[in-house]
């Protein structure tokens, strides 16, 4: 196709080392101790491989626990805080609900001052209508 000389420069050798020694190397080191630990579990006889099975369990059941308990501990701290809040909540509910009724009561002043000579206009022109309608 085409005509290039292959690139042979020292970043790409030196790619091609680290990805031998930094990839390659620790992959088939594991395979082969993976391999060679389940050879060992064949060959060993039943009673090794229970053995081995309940030291897999005890690693697949350790994090599940660990995790289980983390939560348990979430739970229970959030249920104390929980009955803290509620002994001091009363107290600045109270205070909390004053606060907004007056609120509310001053801003439905404001509103109703707002609205006033609207509503009066209206009414002036409506009774204007009815005297004059007769």
């Amino acid at each position: 196709m085409s005509n290039q000389l292959p690139v042979d420069h020292q970043t790409i050798r030196a790619h091609k080392h680290q990805f031998a020694w930094q990839i390659l190397v620790p992959f088939l080191v594991m395979a082969g101790l993976i391999i060679a630990g389940a050879l060992l579990i064949v060959t060993g006889g039943t009673a090794q491989t229970g053995v081995w099975a309940d030291i897999s369990l005890v690693w697949l059941l350790v994090p599940a626990l660990l995790i289980a308990f983390g939560l348990i501990l979430i739970t229970i701290t959030i249920i104390y805080g929980m009955s803290k809040i509620l002994q001091i909540i009363p107290r600045y509910t109270g205070k909390a609900q004053d606060i907004f009724g007056r609120i509310s009561a001053g801003t439905r002043r404001v509103a109703d001052g707002a609205t006033k000579p609207f509503i009066w206009t209206k009414q002036a022109g409506a009774a204007l209508k009815s005297i004059f309608r007769r």
